[in-house]
């Protein structure tokens, strides 16, 4: 019997029993951050722990939602530029995702399900979720403790394992790779302490700064200010049973369809000039 993401984190770690914290006490369950942090290790650990627990989940994935956006018509206007996804494709992911949340809210707070989201968050991936809504019954829901937004942060050491993995892995010039290259996880990093002195910090930007784990804490539990936030400290290397990038993104993600993505591509035309789009997003950690 082949080995499961979850078999590879011990369930005497912290890791784990956070894990089953979360599968058996919350509605919905975030799980946010940088490139090369665990996401995705600990996005699917968590959906066999659900599994082995007998929950029943429902899975939005930011890097399967999105692409859904990705239509020939709406790329045409649209266009990807330096393999960077197009500002006005993440609002449409963003405007999709709300609704979507929303009628999830509506369907399912009174059964036993729990929704499974990964939200990046960073340049303006899905963080919509962070934001008070205007909608005061659901900012009431995801300011409860219900919804929790985890975000693993390793230690230095850890994270220094982890950019050597992902360089043994991936060529900058890669095109099936659907996760951060090396250079984009050093640019994010970048970006990070740049936000990091815009909340008060004093971090030489100039080069490239060096991954710190407390500046990270600090950035993303100012962004989350407004949710429930849980620092996973990841102080350990995880041997991860995968030999195929794609094998860590399941195709269970819900995602829109080619009308429903029009729609709301169409939306954001009608609301927002090419400027506001940009505007928006550039200011996406001001929450």
């Amino acid at each position: 019997m082949s080995k499961g993401f979850l078999d590879c984190i011990p369930e005497e770690s912290h890791v784990y029993e956070t894990l089953q914290a979360l599968v058996e006490q919350c509605k919905i369950v975030i799980f946010s951050g940088l490139p090369g942090v665990g996401k995705s290790l600990y996005i699917n650990a968590f959906k066999e722990l659900a599994a082995r627990e007998q929950v029943k989940l429902s899975v939005i994935q930011w890097d399967v939602a999105r692409k859904a956006f990705e239509t020939d018509e709406i790329i045409s206007q649209f266009p990807t530029e330096d393999g960077m996804v197009h500002n006005g494709l993440k609002l449409m992911a963003g405007k999709w995702l709300m609704d979507e949340v929303q009628l999830w809210i509506s369907e399912h707070d009174e059964d036993e399900e729990v929704l499974l989201i990964e939200a990046p968050l960073v340049g303006h991936r899905f963080i919509e979720l962070i934001v008070p809504q205007t909608d005061a019954i659901l900012e009431n829901y995801l300011s409860h403790d219900v919804v929790q937004v985890v975000m693993p942060i390793p230690t230095k050491v850890v994270r220094k394992k982890i950019e050597a993995e992902r360089n043994r892995q991936v060529k900058e010039d890669a095109q099936e790779w659907s996760g951060a290259k090396p250079s984009v996880m050093l640019i994010l990093w970048k970006m990070t302490c740049e936000i990091a002195n815009s909340f008060g910090k004093d971090i030489d930007t100039s080069g490239q700064p060096d991954y710190d784990p407390e500046v990270y804490e600090f950035v993303f539990s100012e962004i989350l200010k407004h949710r429930n936030f849980v620092p996973l400290i990841i102080d350990e290397v995880f041997k991860v049973p995968v030999v195929d990038e794609a094998e860590l993104h399941g195709d269970d993600s819900l995602k829109a369809d080619s009308d429903t993505a029009n729609y709301y591509a169409d939306l954001v035309k009608e609301m927002y000039t090419s400027e506001q789009i940009d505007k928006i997003v550039e200011g996406w950690y001001v929450t």
